[in-house]
């Protein structure tokens, strides 16, 4: 089955009064490869949001509704709508707003049914129905940083994206159904005062865990809300400092300069690290005394011939037969005699072990001391600070401007240590590391993972304490038969998912090692240290590419701002792979993500959207342009004018 994307068309949404995007070429199949290209707060967050609700019906509450209202030019009511294809079949989603009343209706046309097949209701076809989750629906319809969330250690993405593109997370909803009715049970049983003393007592607890998890789950996405906020507020705050250093050409070369530096030492000082705290982890390496003594370890098995090649089970053997190696016949006096003496051997067991300890001990490391690789890191340290406090501190011949940028860079150093406690704090609460709880201390009032185990726990011991004990039972037996179904679904799944990712890898990234290791909540990649970021997101992408290659859905892939989080000299790698991994891209872009990407992507079919307001132009007129070369030349307004030199009074 599959799903394509053909047309979008706006009227009266926010910043556009009329707009549409035919994503089509001259044979009425969707572009390879479309680019829309949008000033920031043009409506790109938008349009995906509207994707989002369109696919999935959504209900929108009278302030979500007129959330979508134009405030540069009247409107009373307006339109999303977007023509799909699947399996042939052509059919319009429309999303129709009341600005007035604040009410919303959906309508599905297919125009090649009499009278347009106009039905006034959301309404897929019938595969679709069943599939459009929210949760799949986030996996095609993304911004990206989903990918980076892939990768990312103590994140849960991959996994959970296995479980909704193959259903399993449906079978958590069939467990909740059968907690609800044995609670009902639960609830209507008669129980004798003993047992309902102590049914209460635990029930209170349960209460009490039910109610933190639900406070845990909100504080979740309070932080989740609070760092995306700090991060708009930084992006916010590098605009204001651009604008302002906009006239200073030579400085802004060198602020920008500077900023591409900084991010080369971060980048390399994280991969050193990386690599120095493997090394450290070999202890011959970190002590002297301790690698001379596993020399001499290896020396005396040597000199001893340990282990013998003669095993226990020889002579035990041996002592069963009538006969010796020798022909001497074996009595049960010598068979006694062989068996006492067999002990002084040892077994094939201890022979493997040996001889597994001989192969590690010939290839130990040598001892470093690692006196030269900290100071190296602290020169590097160094540097990078020097380099932040030279893009802090640039020479600014006006007093005013240079009080206003440094206010700004402190303004934002501030966003930056309140978003990085935040996600610390909204690590903690959602880590299921158990070496990262240990360490910080946490406990089910402090993170969700255990706070989840803590209420599994009670509600099987209030189980246990009601009178509805064997239906529970029964209920524990079907959870348990759940469970162990997704589990082994689920490592089936993740074998097949790195072999199918892997040797995606090797089409699209030839001869390079870059492989998937593991898929332990995040995706583990074989020598990660060494790899870079480009190399992590490329494999990311050919993680979920394939990830629906064997879905029984064939879907577009809606992708923001997939280059704004990649350094510069990376972009390159991931452009190059991600056209060849999916049939239908739609890709929107502002213009400091085309710098080595656009130009980089590897489709011969790329359609190129340049959708932005002009300065004369009336409120709600909006400029569209298909051509290549305006795409890769646009500024907007606030651009030109920044780029613009001041008049002289």
């Amino acid at each position: 089955m599959g799903l394509k994307i053909k047309r979008i068309g706006y009227e009266n949404i926010r910043e556009f009064e009329g707009l549409e995007l035919d994503l089509t070429n001259g044979t009425d199949d969707p572009h390879h490869v479309s680019l829309v290209q949008m000033p920031n707060g043009m409506g790109k967050t938008t349009t995906m949001q509207l994707i989002r609700t369109i696919l999935l019906g959504k209900d929108l509450d009278e302030e979500e509704v007129r959330s979508y209202q134009p405030t540069d030019f009247d409107a009373v009511d307006g339109t999303f709508e977007v023509d799909f294809e699947f399996n042939g079949d052509v059919f319009t989603l429309r999303l129709e707003l009341d600005y007035e009343y604040g009410n919303y209706a959906y309508r599905r046309i297919r125009p090649q049914r009499v009278a347009g097949g106009d039905i006034p209701e959301h309404r897929l076809p019938h595969q679709l129905e069943s599939v459009m989750t929210e949760e799949f629906v986030d996996l095609f319809v993304f911004n990206g940083e989903l990918t980076e969330d892939f990768i990312e250690t103590g994140n849960e993405e991959a996994e959970n994206a296995i479980k909704i593109v193959n259903y399993l997370n449906r079978i958590d909803g069939f467990r909740r159904q059968i907690e609800d009715v044995v609670d009902e049970r639960q609830e209507t049983a008669s129980t004798n005062v003993e047992t309902e003393q102590g049914y209460k007592g635990k029930k209170t607890r349960l209460e009490k865990v039910k109610s933190k998890l639900e406070s845990l789950e909100e504080k979740e996405g309070d932080l989740e809300d609070a760092i995306e906020d700090h991060k708009d507020k930084i992006e916010s705050l590098d605009e204001q400092r651009e604008e302002l250093l906009a006239n200073k050409e030579e400085i802004l070369q060198k602020d920008q300069r500077l900023d591409e530096e900084i991010g080369n030492l971060k980048s390399g000082l994280e991969t050193e690290t990386q690599n120095h705290l493997e090394e450290m982890r070999k202890p011959s390496k970190l002590s002297a005394s301790f690698n001379d003594d596993l020399e001499t370890l290896l020396d005396n098995m040597n000199i001893m011939k340990l282990p013998k090649s003669t095993s226990e089970e020889f002579f035990r053997e041996l002592a069963e037969g009538d006969d010796c190696i020798c022909d001497r016949p074996i009595d049960d006096d010598i068979s006694e005699t062989i068996k006492e003496n067999a002990e002084q051997y040892l077994s094939e067991d201890d022979i493997a072990v040996l001889n597994a300890l001989k192969d590690q001990l010939r290839t130990i490391p040598d001892y470093d001391g690692f006196d030269d690789t900290f100071e190296e890191l602290q020169d590097k340290r160094d540097e990078l600070h020097q380099k932040q406090q030279e893009k802090n501190s640039l020479e600014i011949d006006d007093p005013e401007l240079q009080e206003k940028v440094k206010e700004l860079v402190e303004q934002r150093k501030d966003e930056v240590d309140a978003k990085e406690a935040k996600e610390r704090e909204l690590q903690n609460l959602r880590t299921n590391d158990k070496t990262i709880q240990n360490e910080e201390g946490l406990d089910w009032r402090k993170n969700i993972p255990l706070c989840r185990r803590e209420k599994d726990k009670l509600e099987k011991e209030v189980r246990r304490a009601s009178q509805t004990v064997n239906f529970g039972k029964r209920a524990d037996l079907l959870e348990e038969i759940f469970e162990e179904f997704t589990d082994r679904s689920l490592n089936a799944l993740k074998d097949r998912q790195i072999e199918d990712t892997n040797d995606k890898l090797e089409q699209i990234l030839g001869l390079s090692k870059v492989q998937v290791e593991d898929i332990d909540n995040s995706i583990v990649i074989e020598g990660r240290d060494g790899t870079s970021e480009g190399q992590r997101l490329s494999v990311a992408y050919a993680y979920l590419a394939t990830l629906f290659e064997d879905s029984a859905l064939d879907v577009p892939f809606v992708i923001d701002s997939p280059a704004v989080s990649i350094d510069y000299e990376k972009r390159e790698e991931v452009a190059r792979i991600i056209p060849g991994l999916f049939d239908q891209l739609l890709i929107f872009v502002i213009s400091p993500e085309r710098e080595r990407f656009v130009n980089e992507l590897d489709s011969d079919d790329v359609q190129y959207y340049t959708v932005h307001k002009t300065e004369t132009g009336a409120p709600g007129e909006i400029k569209k342009h298909t051509d290549k070369d305006f795409f890769m030349e646009f500024q907007s307004e606030e651009e030109r004018k920044e780029a613009e030199p001041q008049e002289v009074a």
